[in-house]
């Protein structure tokens, strides 16, 4: 007998988990005098606050921008500032000018873990609940699914080392909601507004930039109708950056420049820490940062990007349809992960979403994708002292995608040793890395080789992906979880 009500079910299950680990250590805790992401979200509201909106990103002696300065799109700001009022309903401390820096006692902490839940069920469940709910999926499987969307990765980067993605990830997956539904001007707004909220999202910007200009060009319409939908679609993406930039947009002096600069702060370099990408793998054999100067490096990185991206675009112009661009979305991001410049290792997240999208149609394949991604930010977990919640996550996220493993079971010998390989592999190298100190020559040695080993895995999904895309054809993805 099925059981009723199973999506609602599962999605107050995975918040629930999401709960669980909100009580364990956060980034920073209790580590002066800069502490970590959870006391910059915390910063930021001090300063949206306290301060006229043309100081938020400048310099100043309230400001000091190398104190967890912002370095995100006005949205974020926006956000923060509509946070921290609330914070200063429940206690002026929280964000008191200067004197607040480093506060984070228990009630505090309680503050900020529910500002989490009350955007990722605002953004990110309700985007993810409507968009399955439409699906014409059996309801069986469509809790898998929502299992499969609520991955460790994101769970663990919001609800423990502190961040908001759920907010940005959210409003592209209402965007890729409104274009499933033929609603283009409402997607481009809501697109619009996730590329305000956090810069990353030029990972999507690529495919829906083609796959909007291509839904303009329907068989059979005039060209004023197509010229009509290009309008509309224009004017609703112009009106959307005007409102949000509009505060920006009326000082005269400076400050618009000042936000971009700090929105793409070229000056910190390629990459930060050991991510698994093209540019940390090639510097272990090749001294990049020596070598070139940031201006040459980011030419290289732009030119790359773009090799990989552009032709995934101009194709799903061609070839403008759902399927397509839920591969042309995961090909796209995955290049910029993997090639374009100053990519962190929560970045990888960026990634997961259209997997996670596109997983009924290969299941097994996302779920190992999704795991990796989980894999590759050991050592972020490490540092913040939340590998227990880590590992604690990937085996409830196990027993929930259970059916992911029985719905798609390879029968190349070739794929079940590589599945193999990498399963040892990984926990071998977690395993390690837990248990044995890294060389005295070489500190950061076993965080190298899990960034070496991540990148392994990418490269290899990359590739299986643009085989999917341009070769297999968006046609061949037959629905799994039917």
């Amino acid at each position: 007998m099925e059981v009723p009500y199973k999506l609602e079910v599962i999605a107050l299950t995975t918040i629930i988990i999401k709960l669980g680990v909100s009580v364990f250590p956060y980034s920073g805790k209790n580590q002066p005098p800069k502490f970590g992401d959870y006391e910059a979200q915390r910063h930021w509201m001090e300063i949206t606050v306290n301060l006229p909106i043309q100081d938020w990103y400048r310099n100043t002696t309230d400001n000091d921008l190398l104190y967890w300065g912002l370095d995100y799109p006005p949205l974020t700001a926006y956000h923060s500032y509509l946070t921290g009022l609330v914070a200063k309903q429940i206690n002026q401390e929280y964000i008191k000018l200067h004197v607040s820096r480093g506060f984070e006692n228990f009630d505090h902490q309680y503050f900020m873990r529910m500002s989490v839940l009350v955007s990722d069920c605002i953004f990110f469940v309700s985007a993810l609940y409507f968009y399955i709910r439409n699906l014409k999926m059996s309801s069986k499987y469509k809790w898998v699914f929502f299992a499969l969307c609520s991955h460790p990765g994101l769970t663990l980067i919001d609800y423990g080392h502190f961040q908001y993605n759920c907010v940005s990830l959210g409003l592209a997956l209402w965007a890729f909601l409104f274009v499933s539904q033929g609603k283009n001007v409402l997607a481009a707004i809501a697109f619009s507004a996730a590329l305000n909220f956090k810069q990353m999202e030029l990972y999507h910007a690529i495919p829906i930039f083609f796959y909007l200009l291509a839904s303009c060009q329907t068989r059979g319409s005039s060209l004023s109708a197509q010229l009509k939908k290009l309008a509309q679609i224009g004017v609703a993406t112009v009106a959307t950056f005007a409102i949000i930039w509009y505060p920006f947009l009326q000082i005269h002096d400076g400050l618009l420049q000042q936000v971009i600069v700090r929105i793409f702060p070229f000056q910190r370099g390629i990459f930060e820490d050991y991510v698994a990408n093209f540019w940390c793998t090639l510097n272990v054999v090749v001294k990049i940062k020596r070598l070139l100067n940031p201006t040459s490096i980011a030419s290289y990185s732009l030119i790359l990007t773009a090799l990989f991206s552009f032709p995934c675009g101009i194709h799903l112009y061609f070839k403008n349809t759902i399927h397509n661009l839920q591969l042309c979305l995961i090909n796209v991001s995955l290049a910029f992960f993997l090639f374009s410049y100053h990519v962190h290792e929560k970045s990888i997240l960026l990634v997961t979403l259209p997997v996670s999208i596109a997983s009924p149609y290969f299941p097994l394949t996302a779920f190992w994708f999704l795991s990796v991604s989980h894999f590759s930010m050991l050592p972020l977990y490490a540092k913040d002292d939340l590998v227990i919640p880590a590992m604690a996550v990937l085996a409830l996220y196990c027993l929930l995608a259970h059916s992911s493993l029985k719905l798609e079971t390879p029968r190349s010998i070739a794929f079940k040793c590589l599945g193999g390989l990498s399963v040892i592999g990984s926990s071998v190298l977690a395993l390690l890395f837990l248990t044995c100190p890294s060389p005295a020559a070489y500190p950061f040695f076993w965080t190298l080789l899990i960034s070496l080993w991540s990148f392994a895995h990418f490269s290899i999904f990359f590739a299986y992906f643009l085989w999917l895309q341009f070769w297999a054809g968006a046609k061949s993805l037959k629905l799994k979880l039917q």
